[in-house]
């Protein structure tokens, strides 16, 4: 009888941190939440084709803990408009005119219980095709998802980067 009362008050105390992550993440985290953007966008139009690098857009992906999504405002830095005549071009004046301020969806590639600060990275190499594919894959959607194992490749030294930490507590919160 105790064992049976005992694994019922360790099932409510799972339940009850799993909810507990949950609401962590939506008041910490509330932009993996939001609606799909009616921005259109594709990386390797930007990236490959006219070189814009990734922290340009994505401020913080250099230097700091996040790497943050671009408003309309960072948008309209390079696209001042109105554009060309082009069909695609009317579309994305559309697009932008309509759209909030933060017009992009942020969606993490990692559980939210690990912390990626991307400026580390960035400073000891790591590309941003290391962990998020082409901006071909980018842009069709087929986005790898991390798995732990690619990071302790990494911090393991087995993919070409010197050993780092591998103690959990330095990624997992």
């Amino acid at each position: 009888m105790k064992n049976k009362r005992s694994l019922a008050i360790l099932f409510i105390a799972l339940v009850l941190s799993g909810v507990g992550l949950l609401m962590w993440d939506l008041l910490a985290f509330p932009d993996y939440f939001h609606a799909k953007s009616n921005v259109p966008f594709r990386h390797e139009q930007h990236g490959e084709n006219i070189g814009v690098e990734c922290g340009k857009c994505h401020l913080g992906a250099q230097g700091g803990i996040r790497a943050g999504m671009p408003t309309k405002a960072d948008c309209m830095d390079c696209h001042h408009l109105p554009l060309t005549d082009s069909p695609e071009n009317t579309r994305l004046e559309k697009a932008l005119a309509e759209s909030p301020d933060c017009p992009f969806v942020f969606e993490s590639l990692l559980p939210a219980n690990v912390v990626f600060p991307h400026g580390l990275h960035a400073k000891a190499g790591v590309s941003c095709e290391t962990c998020h594919g082409s901006l071909r894959e980018i842009d069709a959607g087929r986005r790898p998802r991390i798995q732990m194992g690619e990071c302790l490749a990494c911090h393991r030294g087995e993919r070409g980067f010197p050993e780092s930490s591998t103690d959990c507590a330095r990624c997992h919160r």
